[in-house]
């Protein structure tokens, strides 16, 4: 802008990194997609304010195709000029509505998919495919990025680069993509990262087309999808390609296929799965529940992504003095023999009350990156001699608090990830034992209760004189009691967890959660803030009991993410000094907190305070810190405040 003659330079453009290169020095403005009543608003001015007077009937519809657009205004524009021609016949513009995005990229000016092909044909080489990969997910379907991330990093066109792991490069990717704007951010997590995603449907309309040209995804949509692109990609399915499937009839279409992937989307209903993709690499089931484990699963030797549910139907061992055999509930030991495999993820159902039984040999196989078991028991974790280490796993989600020990840690030098699971008898029999000191890559470490009120506790994972092969037996166990306030009852003799030392905890550590019934007493989160890398706490479910919680000594010196959700703490006393360089803080169902230390107006780094269904006094305590600081030091920081609360019962326990 030039002050003296007025002029104005105004550059759109749907690259991010285009922007920045331009700009001035500030941010570039990110424009948002319009909300229903804007886009009415643009397709009323386009049409019935040029076009003359019409019926209620064509309004109604009109206001169908608007919302329909997703507030893309190029494809609001380009459907106005398309109902402009076609003029008054109403069954033509309810033709239109049933499928905007059909209509718009098949529009014969093809306005809205030139500006996208562009886009998409100036993507570098390595992009292509990541962007294409969409077409495996369902319209208007909300990706998770970390599931998006594993199916990227296995899928073999992406490389590592140096000094970044391959889920590292996915996540670039991922990132890159949105710059682009060829995809949109639906959810970010408390700290900023991305955890959902998705795509406009006109974007994806362009998608289904490139990856059909280029036989990278074949789309399985029965004859309820009317979508022309995804009709047409029902084709041969002996190529070699990748496959998403929806619904349950479709899996009989691609029997015997040559396919490297086998995606599916929703839950099917089918006892027994034929598995016949000798081919596959990648196979995902994990929306449909297998009563014993699928032995066809070991002759896919190639795999190198399982995705299961496991639902053994154990109800009638529940009290009884009859042994679970192996066959129901243990997951074979020849399951070290897909040598290859690099992701591996077990579901339980989540109303489920019973464990995995996992054997030792689950941890032999040498490409292991990332590790997902559910509720579980090893049958021996202790190491032996002949055991790997497994130096490419990064990721180990839901391990049994019994196996935390500093020699079976070991195993694991390069682990970044790490979540600790269990029911509060697997937390409180083995709450001396954990000692993280030697995952000196560790990053984030996350500590979960399993609460489902009773459950089939295992007895024990290996009895005197038993092998293996010996049947187990469980003890059905009441694990959840109630207040008459409707929170759950703290313990009467130790917390479920104590927690060690500072030097026991990697000294790499950025991000640490405790979500459970711990019941850890509010001055021993100083054990927390010792960590030197700290950066996101998230506390949620009790995992802290106390009326007050007084932060002493040095506090948390490098936190930037603090997150407390259903603690029901009452005083909190901290100052700036305890908190310098906090950043964002997520407050959610702190029904008895009374507010926030005002004190927090001289962080000069916090930029947003997030309130849910806390009380009242929470939501003004944070406007004005959000006052004070503007008047303090002229700068601003957002506040969002919803469902607080006028009454509340505190209950002293």
């Amino acid at each position: 802008m030039d002050c003296i003659n007025g002029s104005k330079i105004l550059l759109t453009t749907r690259n991010v990194e285009v922007a920045e290169y331009a700009s001035s020095g500030k941010p570039p403005h990110h424009m948002r997609l319009m909300n229903f009543d804007e886009s009415w608003n643009l397709l009323h001015k386009k049409i019935f304010e040029k076009e003359g007077s019409y019926s209620p009937e064509f309004e109604n519809i009109g206001k169908q195709i608007a919302l329909k657009c997703g507030g893309l205004p190029l494809a609001i524009t380009v459907t106005a000029g398309l109902l402009s021609k076609i003029g008054q016949r109403l069954d033509e513009w309810q033709r239109i509505a049933e499928n905007v995005s059909s209509v718009v990229s098949t529009d014969p000016e093809a306005q809205c998919m030139r500006v996208l092909a562009l886009s998409y044909h100036h993507l570098p080489s390595h992009l292509k495919p990541c962007f294409l990969y969409f077409a495996i997910f369902a319209e208007d379907e909300r990706i998770f990025v970390n599931k998006l991330v594993e199916l990227l990093a296995v899928e073999g066109f992406l490389n590592e680069e140096e000094g970044k792991s391959i889920e590292e490069v996915a996540e670039t990717c991922i990132n890159e993509l949105v710059d682009r704007s060829l995809i949109s951010i639906h959810k970010l997590s408390f700290d900023g990262e991305i955890q959902s995603c998705g795509m406009h449907d006109v974007t994806r309309e362009l998608c289904l087309r490139e990856a059909r040209n280029m036989n990278f995804v074949n789309v399985i949509r029965g004859k309820s999808d009317q979508n022309s692109c995804a009709q047409s990609m029902q084709c041969s399915f002996k190529k070699r390609s990748r496959i998403s499937i929806y619904k349950e009839e479709e899996l009989a279409w691609c029997r015997n296929s040559e396919a490297h992937s086998i995606i599916m989307l929703r839950g099917f209903n089918c006892i027994t799965l034929e598995l016949s993709f000798k081919l596959v690499r990648v196979l995902d089931l994990g929306w449909t529940p297998c009563p014993i484990f699928p032995s066809g699963v070991l002759s896919l030797i190639h795999l190198r992504y399982l995705s299961l549910c496991f639902n053994p139907c154990l109800l009638q061992y529940r009290g009884s003095i009859e042994a679970v055999p192996s066959s129901i509930i243990d997951i074979p030991l020849s399951i070290s023999c897909l040598c290859y495999l690099q992701t591996f993820k077990l579901y339980l159902p989540f109303t489920d009350s019973y464990p995995f039984i996992l054997p030792s040999e689950i941890l032999t196989m040498p490409q292991l990156r990332k590790l997902r078991m559910g509720w579980n028991y090893l049958r021996s974790h202790e190491p032996t001699e002949n055991r790997l280490v497994l130096k490419s796993l990064q990721c180990l989600n839901q391990l049994n608090p019994r196996n935390c020990t500093g020699s079976f840690f070991r195993l694991f030098p390069n682990l970044k990830k790490l979540k600790v699971f269990g029911v509060q008898e697997d937390f409180r029999n083995h709450k001396d034992l954990y000692d993280f000191r030697y995952l000196y890559q560790l990053e984030k470490l996350a500590f979960r209760v399993y609460y489902p009120g009773a459950a089939c506790v295992l007895e024990s994972t290996a009895p005197s004189g038993s092998t293996p092969q010996d049947p187990l037996r469980f003890q059905t166990k009441l694990l959840y009691k109630k207040t008459q306030f409707g929170k759950a009852a703290p313990p009467a003799d130790v917390p479920t967890l104590l927690l060690p030392p500072p030097d026991a905890f990697p000294q790499n550590l950025k991000s640490l959660t405790f979500s459970g019934e711990f019941f850890l007493a509010s001055k021993d989160l100083s054990i927390v803030g010792k960590l030197p890398e700290l950066e996101v706490l998230k506390l949620s479910d009790n995992a802290v009991i106390g009326e007050e919680w007084e932060v002493v000594e040095e506090g948390f010196p490098h936190l930037k993410f603090l997150f407390l959700d259903n603690i029901y703490i009452r005083y909190w006393r901290a100052s700036s000094d305890h908190f310098p360089y906090l950043e964002r803080l997520f407050l959610r169902n702190c029904y008895d907190l009374d507010s926030i230390p005002p004190d927090f107006a001289d962080i000069t780094t916090l930029a947003l305070i997030d309130i849910s269904s806390c009380r009242q006094s929470v939501g003004k305590s944070a406007k004005q810190i959000q006052q004070d600081i503007q008047d303090n030091y002229g700068s601003s920081i957002e506040v969002h405040t919803r469902h607080l609360l006028k009454h509340f019962r505190y209950n002293n326990r």
